[in-house]
């Protein structure tokens, strides 16, 4: 299968949690991009619904992001982000940016839509 990905992903763990139907469900990111995050499998997420994530980089920090779930199954909770602050995108570019092999190509990437409309 071919990589058909416009924004590269990182490893990156960080716990958060989902507000899904009023519900606080726990997640754990496999690995983060501009566009999304793959979490470890997570059966109260359910695929095509639209919910707020938040992310924990650490004590003092918190991402806080409009998402869809985009597939939900055992082999993991795929999420595309819809919309972000500033602060929470500054964020999630420094850490795709570190984990990333050349940190520039990161900011290459932002050059190019990460979708093609319709």
């Amino acid at each position: 299968m071919s990589e058909h990905r416009k924004r590269s992903r990182v490893e990156a763990q960080f716990e958060g949690v989902l507000l899904l139907n009023q519900a606080k469900v726990p997640v754990v990111t496999r690995n983060v991009s501009l566009k999304g995050v793959l979490c470890e499998p997570q059966p109260r997420a359910t695929q095509g619904a639209q919910c707020e994530l938040e992310l924990t980089l650490n004590p003092d920090i918190q991402l806080t992001v409009q998402v869809k779930i985009l597939r939900s199954d055992a082999t993991g909770c795929a999420i595309d982000f819809l919309s972000m602050d500033e602060a929470s995108f500054f964020h999630l570019r420094n850490i795709v940016r570190y984990g990333a092999p050349d940190a520039d190509s990161i900011d290459q990437e932002l050059s190019v839509p990460a979708f093609t409309p319709d």
